[in-house]
């Protein structure tokens, strides 16, 4: 049966679309489209029609950016699409994108002409959240390849992505040098959507995905990064430096500028030091390491 699909447009007004987007990304795990005045996302209609509509009135009625400012309630406005005409929608917005110096993120029907050295990454979204095309998930990859290239490659051991989605960082990881990764997700949808794409890029064998939340992750790693949202990463400070190896970098990537203040406080009360920030458009990147006194060595 041909499904049909819901294109939904938010109008929330510019200076909060990054953070609503990042809100209605992480509580629907798709991607959301920022745009000049709102955002626009689709669902399928039968899930809208369930119980998609109340839970997008329920986000839209509770959202309040940060730092919080009187505002109008938020207003959509719905059309629908059949599942062919959604398809070649997005399809044509996701074009391969170069990012940073070797990374090279491409969806599974572009044809692609590599340059030497680089590392072609394969996604098929599905309906979950990382194409590489946000400034968030950009910042990330573009960390991960700055890290590797300033250290031999037989010291990259360990990595750990919480929030994974389409498994887009575990796979940079991979490609890169790691070779112990840890992909994890709370999202029951974004489980089968990452390991098809581990399996496109052929490093399946390399990560382990896993379901679950970090407070069920055991061991240390040199690397952990979570590119998620503000306000969940301050509630996971004290799990995810539990996680950290001692000569170890914990990056934080979802995070509105304004919003950095808060995070630094949240990590540093766990005994982590700012060691980097990097920002895009609106966004930016938090990079910790243990400080000396708290390493356990």
């Amino acid at each position: 049966m041909n499904r049909q699909w819901v294109c939904i447009d938010v109008g929330c007004g510019a200076e909060a679309a990054d953070e609503l987007a990042g809100a209605i990304a992480d509580a629907f795990g798709v991607g959301v489209e920022v745009l000049a005045e709102g955002v626009r996302l689709y669902l399928q209609e039968d899930f809208f029609r369930d119980t998609g509509r109340q839970a997008l009135e329920d986000l839209l009625k509770a959202f309040q950016p940060f730092p919080p400012k009187p505002a109008a309630p938020l207003s959509y406005a719905l059309s629908l699409l059949a599942e062919e005409d959604w398809l070649e929608q997005w399809k044509r917005d996701f074009k391969p994108l170069r990012v940073g110096k070797r990374l090279v993120v491409a969806p599974t029907w572009e044809a692609v002409a590599p340059r030497d050295g680089d590392r072609i990454i394969r996604i098929d979204p599905g309906q979950a959240f990382g194409t590489g095309h946000h400034e968030t998930t950009r910042l990330c990859l573009e960390w991960l390849e700055s890290w590797t290239e300033s250290r031999p490659e037989s010291s990259l051991h360990s990595l750990l992505d919480v929030g994974t989605g389409t498994g887009i960082l575990a796979i940079a990881g991979a490609l890169l040098g790691f070779d112990r990764i840890l992909a994890l997700d709370h999202d029951p949808e974004a489980i089968p959507v990452a390991g098809e794409n581990l399996a496109l890029n052929g490093v399946s064998d390399r990560i382990a995905l896993q379901r679950g939340t970090v407070e069920a992750v055991s061991g240390h790693f040199e690397v952990v990064l979570a590119n998620i949202q503000a306000l969940p990463l301050v509630a996971m400070s004290s799990h995810l430096q539990r996680r950290l190896a001692d000569a170890g970098r914990l990056v934080l990537s979802g995070i509105l500028i304004d919003q950095a203040a808060l995070v630094q406080s949240a990590y540093e009360q766990e005994g982590l030091e700012l060691r980097g920030q990097k920002t895009a458009g609106e966004w930016c990147l938090l990079e910790f390491a243990r400080s000396q006194r708290e390493r356990r060595e």
